[in-house]
């Protein structure tokens, strides 16, 4: 069969969307993306719980291996601004040199490092009672008692980080759902 109007050009279906069905799409993924932004806020709020807990094992054992290799004692305090020891082991932490018990200021050559901890919203880290800091002697022990930092994510526990008297660190993620300590 031959086509009836020779002269007049046929025109391909035209290809994509219609402004309609691109708004349609949009408005359903922006839906989507709202009902899940408060979901994935906690799933965050874990990851940095999880990266603090990892950058305190690497200081604490980073600490024991340079009392080690230095033959001297060092000490690992919580420190906001990196000048002064703290409580709020979140903000961060020093490694310094340590020449006894007694807390005093620190010297610009007594500082050996400085780590900035988490700024994140809902998370926070504590030490044990009575535990300002952690010392490690020149054989790498860890004098006194065990010191452990609690990490909480939002209102619950989600790990813990322990030094033992020998001067071993590990870390453990909370298995079950626990309320933060205060």
């Amino acid at each position: 069969m031959t086509d009836p109007h020779p002269s007049l050009p046929t025109r391909p279906a035209a290809a994509g969307w219609s402004l309609l069905e691109l708004t349609t799409v949009l408005a359903v993924v922006a839906l989507v993306c709202l009902l899940a932004l408060p979901a994935l806020d906690g799933v965050v709020t874990r990851w940095r719980a999880d990266m603090l807990r990892m950058q305190m094992v690497t200081a604490f054992n980073m600490a024991r291996n340079t009392a080690i290799t230095r033959s001297q004692p060092l000490a690992v305090c919580a420190s906001a601004d990196g000048r002064e020891c703290g409580t709020d082991w979140e903000r961060g932490w020093l490694i310094h040199r340590d020449d006894g018990p007694d807390a005093r200021p620190l010297t610009d050559t007594d500082i050996l490092r400085f780590q900035r901890g988490s700024s994140a919203r809902g998370v926070r880290a504590f030490a044990s009672t009575g535990r300002s800091r952690l010392r490690f002697q020149r054989d790498g022990r860890s004098s006194g008692s065990t010191l452990t930092v609690d990490i909480c994510a939002g209102d619950a526990l989600h790990s813990q980080v322990i030094v033992n008297n020998v001067g071993r660190t590990r870390a453990q993620r909370v298995p079950q759902p626990t309320p933060c300590p205060d």
